[in-house]
């Protein structure tokens, strides 16, 4: 590290030597400040635009988008977008990960508001927990995205997924603001929501919501064990759920900002456990706790300078339970508490037109604790420092990154097999460099040719290396290179044609000694190395919004992606070439929405080829496809004071039974009505 610092600092303030303005922030996951109070920092305010320009494939969902398209929660959002694979264990609320072009859940960061969020004992966000009453946008990048200021650890990931809640009309527009929402369903759904807000109409806005989330997911679903075939209904699948948070937007000067959360989350939940036949019940309960306060804080200092630091403290505790004869006294009862204390700040410069640099350093400590006998309390300082630069001209963009990654593990008298081990040997130090170019061949014309690689280095998780039942100290850490090309094409405007865009992309991923979880139920999970993987896909998006008179519109957004994912350790392994388990070769989405002035239509729908519990690929082992439509109606009813919304979903229009993990089946055709009142 003494070594590698000297470098970053001399090249870094080698190239800020230099005066001139540069549109090279373009900051997507973030609150926004007036265009006026940063006249060098280019501010988006067409996000479809940075998806076609992107260097690297980015995709963005606005609350427009979100309202328009039928989307019914994070997930579904997520889940329409090409490259992802979704694991959802069913029910309303239930767990929810993602993994990006066949990577694993945890090469996938999220951010909050700018801010990463961590889980450290499982490396894997539950998306289940955010919830899409608040959300302004979410965007997702596979690879970097062309932003360079930026926490080093916002790119330490394979793909990112930006969930943005807040906006500034809510600071500018209104003094006084009231969001009023409740939701009811099928299978005991009910859903209030409430947020208010003041704003002093210059700069400052605070706002605070509160949310409860009820769901029985007692849905029925049909049992087959050879010839026999029963009507069941899911079972100890309840949950009850709160969700708040603080908000504070303040601009002191019209160069600098300050953001701050506070969020709670408080989940209580059964666990269904999966399905197996003349075993029907499960005893077993977790209870999840989560609180964290962030701020984030940007300054222009200059025409060429700009800060930005960040502060973040998470704590979460996990308590799970099964009632079984199994265990001692009849009962399993196993406690986790994880904490994490965040730093990072991040510097930079504009010297020239088109040219940006950023030096960005972040420190963060994690530890964890249990009630396990087993357990060694193990914690991680982490280091990370990245360099930048960008290149940004009318034709031609290009982004370098170099990410340094320095982790050091310690844990108490760690035993193995009888024997002490040393958890420093789990420290591990990395360079890793991306680049993405972006070349517009037609001046006049928005189609450009893109093409992009990232190397990426994953520590294994406390789970994956220290506790029982979960994985083993020897674990290897993952190294993915990620290479990428595309083209994107933006129709112009003409006739009822107000926007047209198509969007490809080929891509292959090659990963050392990747880790994959095979679940054993909703909270187990058995780790393993792989060895080498290979993965290549094609990744295809349409976008269209035709208008039919004033005031009707048809809007159009599909999907489609090819994923190949191969063990290729060795070709006298049983999974040698065979597809990594629960990867669809083929999946896609579609929807298709009327706006008009009564009752606006949106139809939606997902499809997933055949996929395998196991890399053997075994036909005992397969997993049929399916398709899932659903149907949304929606209405604003504009007051002297506000507006009232409307909304009916239909979701699994087909009653469709389909699993998308083995064992855990998806509910049938449900619905939800809800309805908002904003002021």
């Amino acid at each position: 590290m003494k070594r590698i610092l000297p470098f970053f600092t001399f090249f870094y303030s080698a190239a800020c030597f230099g005066a001139g303005n540069s549109p090279i922030y373009n900051e997507n996951d973030s609150v926004e400040l007036p265009a006026e109070s940063l006249p060098n920092l280019e501010v988006l305010s067409q996000k479809e635009s940075k998806t076609i320009s992107s260097a690297s494939p980015f995709h963005i969902v606005d609350a427009k988008k979100i309202t328009e398209t039928g989307i019914t929660d994070i997930s579904d959002a997520v889940k329409r977008l090409p490259g992802v694979n979704l694991r959802d264990y069913g029910g309303a609320g239930g767990l929810k990960t993602v993994s990006v072009r066949g990577l694993g859940a945890q090469h996938t960061g999220v951010s909050y508001d700018g801010v990463p969020l961590s889980d450290l004992r499982s490396g894997e966000i539950d998306l289940s927990r955010y919830s899409l009453n608040s959300v302004s946008s979410l965007a997702l990048s596979a690879g970097d995205n062309d932003d360079i200021f930026t926490p080093a650890r916002n790119i330490s990931s394979a793909s990112t997924l930006a969930i943005s809640t807040l906006k500034n009309p809510d600071l500018w527009d209104k003094s006084l603001e009231l969001d009023a929402r409740m939701k009811f369903g099928s299978f005991g759904l009910y859903n209030p929501f409430l947020r208010a807000g003041y704003s002093n109409g210059s700069n400052l806005s605070v706002s605070v919501l509160g949310e409860f989330f009820h769901a029985k997911n007692n849905y029925p679903f049909t049992l087959f064990n050879g010839d026999h075939t029963t009507k069941e209904r899911r079972s100890n699948s309840q949950m009850n759920s709160v969700h708040t948070e603080a908000n504070l937007l303040f601009t002191p000067t019209g160069g600098s900002s300050l953001t701050a959360k506070i969020y709670y989350y408080d989940n209580s939940r059964q666990l269904p456990g999966p399905v197996i036949y003349y075993a029907p019940s499960s005893n077993e309960h977790l209870h999840d706790r989560n609180f964290f306060a962030q701020a984030r804080y940007k300054s222009k200092l200059s025409s060429i300078f700009s800060l930005m630091g960040l502060a973040k403290f998470n704590w979460a505790a996990s308590r799970y339970q099964d009632v079984d004869g199994i265990y001692p006294d009849g009962k399993l009862d196993q406690n986790y508490i994880q904490r994490e204390g965040y730093a990072s700040a991040a510097l930079l410069c504009t010297p020239l037109a088109g040219w940006g640099f950023d030096y960005s350093a972040d420190w963060f400590y994690n530890n964890l604790s249990s009630n396990l006998p087993t357990d060694r309390h193990p914690y991680r300082n982490s280091v990370l420092q990245s360099l930048s630069a960008k290149y940004s001209s009318d034709r031609f963009s290009a982004t370098a990154k170099l990410l340094y990654s320095i982790f050091m593990d310690r844990a108490e008298g760690y035993i193995l097999n009888n024997q002490p081990v040393d958890a420093t040997n789990n420290n591990a130090r990395r360079l890793s460099p991306s680049v993405a170019v972006s070349v517009r061949p037609v001046i006049s014309f928005p189609f450009y040719l893109r093409a992009s690689y990232k190397n990426i280095f994953r520590m294994p998780t406390f789970n994956e290396l220290y506790f029982d039942n979960y994985g083993t100290i020897s674990l290897k850490p993952e190294i993915a290179d990620q290479w990428n090309v595309g083209a994107t094409l933006s129709l112009p405007s003409w006739k009822f044609i107000k926007e047209l865009s198509f969007i490809a992309d080929g891509y292959i991923n090659k990963v050392q000694a990747k880790i994959v979880a095979i679940p054993y139920n909703l909270f187990k999970w058995t780790m393993t190395n792989l060895g080498k993987v290979r993965i290549y896909g094609l990744d295809l998006t349409l976008n269209g919004d035709f208008t039919i008179t004033s005031g009707q519109s048809i809007l159009l957004d599909a999907s489609y992606s090819y994923q190949r994912a191969q063990p290729r350790t060795s070709p006298d392994m049983i999974d040698w070439m065979k597809q990594i388990a629960y990867t669809p070769l083929n999946s896609g989405s579609a929807s298709l929405s009327w706006i008009n002035p009564w009752v606006s239509v949106a139809l939606h729908g997902t499809a997933t080829s055949a996929r395998y519990t196991t890399n053997a690929n075994l036909p005992s082992t397969r997993i049929p496809g399916y398709t899932d439509f659903g149907m949304s109606l929606f209405r604003t009813f504009p007051l002297p004071t506000g507006s009232i919304e409307l909304r009916g979903d239909l979701m699994n229009l087909f009653n469709k039974q389909y699993q998308i993990v083995t064992r855990y089946p998806m509910p049938g055709r449900s619905w939800a009505f809800s309805i908002r009142y904003n002021f």
